[in-house]
């Protein structure tokens, strides 16, 4: 299958929910079974339907209970669903030829608190500036009809996004990971690219204000210690007659440290992944081979880390997260901010 269509299809573990779910119409590790039972509601503007323009049903579908028909790309456990606007509330899955407005993450039992850790980290991204999506973290007793396939058997909040792929009357909007930028298959994702390559494509289609966010971006994924920013947590949007793309919100942000201790960057920035390689050398190899100016970037990265510092220790929403892991995250960005403030004597 063609690298952009791969990359709308979930992976690894939601990847078998999803077949598991659909069994019967979606035999394992086929891709363009996968894709017409979940091409109604894919990420961004595109819909993958069968020729006739209908919308595949499963034969033996329960008239009850809707089927999980869309498709979010990535590997947690994770479903669009709907706010339900009647007295009862609640969430639920999309029914019919609705689209969910929401993603609703659930916990993990590999990873323990990962929801209230996502969430915090969202919630510094916005407290320093950055463009992110409404979020909110919400019970499992919240949602009706909950696939058994996607029930997680972790305790613990499920961290709901507002998509921002959709309007607000439901529009689609496109958007596209750089892994379908660079045509570059899911499996890749972690070694198709580099980082410059990204700032590099948003000097080029969208802006140099745009590669300068993304370096903003890229020193908060350094020092919160992000191991997971791969070419699939980065994306184009095209907003109104979706002619011209910008920069995405900031989405997929969490600390991996806590998780994976040797945790390292997902891609290499000016040459290196290891977090605590990233001094100023490493910034000034990324500017240049991203064609960017060496004080703008390095500028961009000082005022980064001051920001961060001047936000997360006061953060309401450090509260939330677990002792040990709101511990191994704050051990990171003490031992991060002298390595990347080494920016500013240059």
């Amino acid at each position: 299958m063609p690298a952009f269509f791969a990359n709308l299809l979930p992976e690894e573990k939601l990847r078998e929910a999803m077949e598991k779910h659909h069994e019967g119409n979606v035999r394992p590790g086929n891709d363009f079974d996968l894709l017409a039972a979940l091409g109604a509601d894919l990420p961004g503007a595109v819909r993958a339907l069968p020729s006739d323009g209908a919308i595949a049903v499963s034969q033996d579908a329960s008239k009850d209970k809707p089927k999980a028909r869309f498709s979010l790309a990535g590997v947690q456990m994770k479903l669009s669903v709907m706010k339900n606007t009647g007295r009862g509330g609640g969430l639920t899955l999309p029914m019919n030829d609705e689209q969910g407005r929401y993603i609703a993450k659930f916990p993990s039992t590999a990873f323990p608190g990962i929801s209230e850790n996502e969430f915090a980290n969202l919630a510094l991204a916005a407290a320093i500036g950055m463009e992110v999506p409404e979020r909110e973290l919400v019970e499992k007793s919240d949602f009706e009809d909950i696939p058994e396939e996607f029930n997680t058997l972790s305790e613990g909040k499920v961290l709901l996004v507002k998509r921002f792929d959709r309007g607000a009357a439901g529009e689609r909007i496109h958007i596209e990971d750089f892994a379908q930028v660079f045509s570059v298959h899911p499996s890749r994702k972690y070694e198709g690219a580099a980082y410059h390559d990204i700032a590099l494509a948003l000097g080029v289609a969208v802006s140099p204000t745009a590669a300068l966010e993304f370096v903003r971006r890229l020193a908060l994924t350094v020092i919160t210690g992000n191991g997971d920013m791969h070419l699939k947590n980065w994306s184009l949007i095209y907003p109104r007659n979706g002619d011209k793309p910008a920069l995405a919100p900031i989405y997929d942000v969490l600390s991996t440290v806590p998780y994976i201790p040797a945790d390292a960057m997902a891609l290499s920035l000016g040459g290196e992944r290891s977090f605590k390689a990233l001094a100023a050398p490493r910034w000034k190899a990324f500017a240049n081979r991203a064609r960017l100016p060496e004080p703008a970037v390095l500028k961009a990265v000082v005022e980064t880390v001051k920001l961060v510092n001047d936000y997360w220790w006061h953060l309401p929403e450090r509260d939330l997260v677990a002792a040990k892991v709101l511990e191994r995250i704050d051990e990171h960005v003490k031992a991060m901010t002298p390595i990347l403030n080494s920016c500013a004597d240059n």
